[in-house]
């Protein structure tokens, strides 16, 4: 199996919110942004880092958006390949993963709860 990647223009949709994830990314070149479904900008992907692996682990569907916000590069993760060594992964390392993962979950749910209750105070 070779090694597969792929490139995107400036304002290029990666993926978007409620589509299949096939893939995850490692970014080799450029800047990708992660918009979520209201259109908030959350963060940023800067070279060298993964991203669109949460929902092949969590087993739903894109929950973000993710723009090419310069002229970007990536290796191509197969979901398959992901799982296959996530499945290969101790105990351990899956409970912090999934720790991880319920603590962004939890942080972006108490985020929006912060900023509706400080939008009613002012």
């Amino acid at each position: 199996m070779g090694e597969e990647n792929i490139s995107w223009k400036a304002g290029k949709i990666i993926y978007k919110v409620g589509d299949e994830p096939d893939f995850a990314y490692l970014l080799t070149k450029g800047e990708v942004e992660i918009i979520s479904d209201k259109g908030t900008r959350v963060g940023f992907i800067n070279k060298n880092e993964v991203f669109g692996e949460l929902s092949i682990l969590l087993n739903t569907k894109r929950t973000v958006t993710a723009v090419a916000l310069k002229e970007s590069k990536a290796f191509l993760i197969p979901k398959k390949n992901l799982l296959n060594d996530y499945n290969k992964t101790s105990f351990f390392i899956k409970a912090i993963l999934r720790s991880t993962y319920m603590r962004l979950t939890n942080l972006n749910s108490t985020i929006k709860s912060d900023l509706k209750s400080l939008s009613k105070k002012v």
